[in-house]
């Protein structure tokens, strides 16, 4: 793993992860991207796993802040998104 500020947690399978991968790369134009360490369910399953039960993640997609512990759930709204990337 990295010492990206950010954790983002996705998988297979999953409209609301590629929503808010579009989001990132397209309305916010990769802005965040050196900031954001994904972590894949299905190509990294153990750090995946490690990271989900540490936070008490149940569904995906999850941007995490690793300095605060802070677990953004709702990544639907670009406001909201924007905003929790910002306080890096």
């Amino acid at each position: 793993m990295t010492d990206a500020p950010f954790l983002l947690l996705t998988q297979d399978a999953c409209p609301q992860c590629e929503r808010l991968k579009l989001m990132l790369s397209a309305p916010l134009k990769g802005k965040f991207d050196r900031q954001i360490e994904v972590l894949h369910r299905q190509q990294q399953p153990d750090d995946f796993a490690s990271v989900a039960e540490q936070y008490g993640v149940r569904a995906t997609p999850v941007l995490i802040h690793r300095a605060s512990g802070q677990v953004l759930s709702e990544t639907g709204g670009l406001g909201a998104v924007k905003a929790f990337l910002e306080q890096a």
